[in-house]
């Protein structure tokens, strides 16, 4: 066997177009294992991002909505719309603020401020009980078999001032008690007058009970007909009854809302947000529908012109345009995280949102997952805003996961402390919550006259090069880059390389003000396989850009056996 020296080949691998966060596939040269606080702005080049902008929002808020392009919320003593205070008597506790045109309504105290009076006119909800004694009779004489022609009324004093509150068409909750427990029922009124049965000195408020399941029954004592009687029952009374919601949201100017402690969907008259329970058979009517899903609900949105309610496991979507066509289509899928409602956000046709084990999209008929390339789950809770551009994630955990729709690429940014996202005017912000204190923060792009966030670590990490056994040994490494600060910022710029799996090794340190610089690093250890981490910080205005790396590779072997 002769033994020959083979020439050895030096190869350049280089990327000079960037792309994001991508494990999918291997992670290959020019895209990154992880990517903090740089995005794709100065594309084909990868840059640092611009400091977050920010303001500071009125301590003690209890709720807040966004109204004409600004911030309305709800402290102790009122509603504050402009800076300025309305004055209301609010329940403690935090409040859902929800925009119905030009009212503004506070959950769970059902309360409306109407804006476009001046002064702004603010109603309450009628919370007035009506108090009787509850009659139930039986019009056969006979015990019931077939047909039963029931009466159930509640007479009250014809000069109680709660009356006016009641009209015919409103749904109510019946109240009594009996054998020592108290009951309730409830039932639409259908008369309100003075009849031949009614006690002296009162009238009788007739109920509905055509629609109850099973008429051939004494309600009122809880048990079957045997014989004819009248039960009547004193201090019994009936209340206008505002359904406890766990989401609210508006469409079609209606209030529409879920509960699931009663596994129930409502909304409310058209064009009032204080009646749910108003059925007079017209195209105004409200409407209530129990659904037979399991688990909790988990999120509301408007989406296609129709209303949907999430769970984790299905989404309800309502379809129809008055209560008489409204109709719920059921669909199976991974739906909403608990805890997770604020993800629920729009952008390009599609609904976009946080499940419990990653980010999904929604096209109206099927859910797909679309972090693919970030290759492992996200478990947190977490609130999401977009806009044509960006699709942003804020988790609990403090990474904000942004997709850049243009590129199709990920990133990662660290905001702590976020409890929701919302677009303003095109814009995307978040609100954050620390101690007590909020602020409103610009998720992209700068605000003119606001504070900015001081100093801001940056990261991007490659994934393994070269990692078959025939790939060649890397032997140097070579960056091109571009730094920008003036004398009052902070610019340090590191950079490592890992070789064969080991450890990080500090190839590179800076942090002068050069705007230009192309190093060329000698890789330490020839090696088979790299990583390379460029990482550092700044603040101010400072900004690093990076345009290119190149990787120089042994290609073939030294010395060759032939025969």
């Amino acid at each position: 066997m002769a033994t020959e020296i083979n020439r050895i080949y030096t190869v350049t691998d280089s990327a000079e177009t960037f792309g994001g966060i991508d494990r999918s596939n291997g992670t290959p040269l020019g895209y990154w294992d992880k990517l903090c606080n740089m995005d794709m702005s100065a594309y084909p080049s990868v840059c640092t991002c611009a400091p977050f902008s920010y303001k500071e929002l009125d301590e003690g808020i209890t709720g807040y909505t966004f109204f004409g392009g600004e911030i309305v919320y709800t402290k102790a003593d009122g509603l504050y719309i402009s800076g300025e205070r309305t004055a209301l008597s609010l329940s403690e506790g935090e409040k859902t603020l929800v925009v119905m045109g030009a009212q503004i309504v506070i959950f769970p105290d059902y309360i409306i401020v109407n804006t476009a009076t001046e002064p702004y006119t603010v109603t309450s909800p009628v919370r007035e009980k009506l108090t009787g004694r509850l009659y139930e009779y039986n019009q056969n004489q006979t015990r019931p078999t077939v047909s039963v022609y029931k009466l159930l009324y509640l007479d009250v004093a014809e000069n109680d001032s709660a009356l006016a509150n009641y009209a015919v068409g409103d749904q109510v909750r019946l109240v009594w008690s009996y054998g020592g427990k108290e009951r309730e029922l409830t039932v639409c009124i259908s008369s309100v007058a003075k009849e031949t049965y009614s006690a002296s000195g009162c009238v009788s408020v007739n109920f509905d009970t055509s629609a109850l399941s099973n008429t051939r029954y004494f309600y009122t004592e809880g048990r079957k007909m045997d014989r004819f009687r009248v039960p009547n029952i004193e201090g019994a009374y009936i209340e206008k009854p505002f359904p406890e919601l766990d989401f609210v949201v508006q469409h079609n100017n209606r209030l529409w809302g879920c509960s699931s402690k009663r596994h129930e969907i409502y909304c409310s008259k058209l064009g009032s947000a204080l009646e749910w329970g108003r059925y007079d058979g017209i195209s105004t009517d409200s409407w209530t529908a129990t659904v037979g899903s399991e688990g909790d609900f988990t999120g509301a949105c408007v989406y296609a012109n129709s209303v949907l309610f999430f769970k984790e496991n299905c989404v309800h979507v309502i379809y129809g345009t008055k209560a008489s066509n409204f109709t719920i289509s059921t669909i199976a899928l991974r739906g909403v995280q608990k805890g997770s409602s604020g993800s629920l956000c729009e952008s390009g046709g599609l609904l976009y949102y946080k499940a419990p084990e990653g980010i999904f999209s929604f096209n109206g008929s099927s859910s797909s997952r679309m972090d693919a390339k970030l290759d492992t789950d996200i478990t947190d809770t977490a609130v999401a805003c977009a806009d044509g551009r960006y699709i942003i994630m804020l988790a609990k955990s403090g990474t904000a996961y942004y997709y850049d729709k243009r590129y199709g690429q990920w990133y990662t940014r660290l905001l702590n402390n976020v409890v929701s996202a919302h677009e303003i005017n095109g814009r995307l912000y978040a609100v954050t919550k620390t101690d007590g204190k909020m602020k409103l923060v610009r998720l992209v792009g700068t605000e003119d006259g606001w504070d900015s966030f001081g100093g801001s670590d940056f990261l991007a990490v490659s994934g393994t090069l070269g990692r078959s056994a025939f790939y060649g040994i890397f032997k140097k490494l070579k960056l091109s880059l571009t730094r920008l600060k003036a004398d009052s910022d902070t610019l340090k710029i590191g950079a490592y390389i890992s070789c064969d799996n080991g450890g990080w090794k500090c190839v590179y340190e800076s942090d002068d003000g050069v705007d230009e610089l192309a190093c060329g690093v000698v890789i330490p250890i020839r090696c088979r396989s790299v990583r390379i981490m460029i990482c550092g910080e700044l603040s101010g205005n400072a900004k690093l850009t990076l345009h290119g790396i190149y990787l120089d590779r042994e290609k073939g072997s030294e010395l060759s056996g032939k025969y």
